[in-house]
């Protein structure tokens, strides 16, 4: 009798055990984003941008996978993160470390995938100090920003050893209305 009840106890500790096993495993693939998954994601954003704005292509390439890809218009893309650098920094070669531009983006939206995550966020492009005079400011002759361009950008990311990355991004300008 003994017997009997350890191995009913036994058989259902190991079906729990194991059901519970594989629930954890799918949940992994793919399962809901964590708050802190969702940060990490978004930390992206400030690397690509400010890297843009600041004319620092390794702090801009750092944001994708070894082997992400970057789509800057339909038919151009850079694949691999040292070519991203690499393309990057020949742009920004030769010009002062300030590019006059800063990229805000927002409305983030972001959803798990069985592979990781894909999202979605707008951007606008301003340039600094070339817009209407602002009044009243401790700085004479001080410029407000001038609108330069906006889009949104479709993301797929992808947790590394290192975190979250851009296994691909892609640029999409707002058409002229």
């Amino acid at each position: 009798m003994f017997l009997r009840r350890a191995l009913a106890v036994v058989t259902l500790v190991a079906l729990g055990a194991g059901i519970g096993y594989l629930y954890a495993q799918d949940r992994g693939r793919t399962g809901k984003l964590t708050a802190e998954d969702r940060l990490d994601i978004q930390e992206l954003y400030w690397r690509y941008a400010q890297g843009h704005d600041f004319r620092d292509a390794e702090l801009v390439a750092s944001a994708f996978a070894m082997d992400g890809v970057f789509r800057s218009s339909p038919g151009r893309a850079v694949e691999g993160r040292a070519a991203i650098a690499e393309s990057l920094g020949r742009g920004f070669a030769g010009r002062g470390p300030d590019s006059g531009r800063r990229h805000w983006q927002n409305a983030w939206r972001i959803t798990s995938t069985p592979e990781g995550a894909r999202g979605r966020v707008y951007w606008v492009a301003l340039e600094v100090g070339t817009g209407d005079p602002v009044p009243n400011l401790p700085v004479d002759g001080h410029r407000g920003p001038r609108f330069r361009s906006t889009g949104y950008y479709e993301d797929v990311y992808v947790k590394t050893a290192e975190g979250w990355r851009f296994k691909s991004r892609t640029l999409n300008w707002d058409e002229p209305r």
